[in-house]
């Protein structure tokens, strides 16, 4: 894993070049949120036909099932109250 900033233009060649497999954003509050398709400059990109991703559903449900308690928390996320 990577962690970099790309630009649009790069994100357009991978989608072009069939390499681009997944977009999905991560926060606080969104956990996980998929990106089905992006416009740019009056151009539109289908990501992953519009689906859900495969790493995207792994780690959303990872995530949730550590924040809903299903599983073991093993970065100390969670601070029950």
């Amino acid at each position: 894993v990577v962690e970099r900033r790309i630009s649009i233009d790069e994100v357009l060649a991978a989608q072009e070049n069939g390499s681009l497999k997944e977009i999905f954003g991560t926060g606080t509050a969104a956990v996980i949120s998929p990106v089905g398709s992006l416009h740019y400059q009056g151009r539109d990109c289908l990501i992953n036909n519009g689906n859900t991703g495969e790493l995207s559903q792994k780690l959303f449900d990872e995530i949730q099932a550590i924040q809903y308690g299903a599983k073991e928390d093993p970065y100390g996320w969670v601070t029950r109250l």
